[in-house]
């Protein structure tokens, strides 16, 4: 698979929470079919057209095989079928109300993240 064509997730590489939860992304990605890059890197702003100086502070970015790209819950959400088990935990976003409920605790953990974790360490 070309790199053009490999899921990939574009996170904020100065955040410790986005640098954690990438950890355990790719720990979770046993087969290790997506591709992780921070947006602070030219290569993700290639990819990614949207993403300003500035692009990953409000959410991570996720890039299908197809191109495709989505940020934030939704990002999550397409990572979730390369994933084991993905497709299961999937069908959580199905119960009333979940996915909304998910947004918003996204955007209030995602507005505070540097607040509340700090920053990650340089390297």
């Amino acid at each position: 698979m070309k790199q053009e064509e490999q899921p990939t997730l574009i996170y904020d590489a100065e955040c410790r929470l986005c640098v954690s939860s990438k950890r355990w992304m790719e720990r979770w990605d046993i087969k290790q079919r997506i591709r992780f890059i921070p947006f602070q890197n030219d290569e993700a702003r290639r990819w990614v057209s949207d993403i300003a100086p500035t692009g990953c502070l409000d959410a991570m970015r996720f890039m299908d095989h197809r191109g495709a790209v989505s940020s934030g819950v939704d990002a999550f959400r397409g990572m979730l079928p390369y994933l084991p088990m993905g497709r299961v935990i999937a069908l959580f976003f199905r119960l009333p109300g979940a996915y909304r409920l998910v947004v918003l605790l996204y955007r209030m953990i995602a507005r505070n993240r540097y607040r509340w974790f700090g920053a990650a360490a340089k390297k």
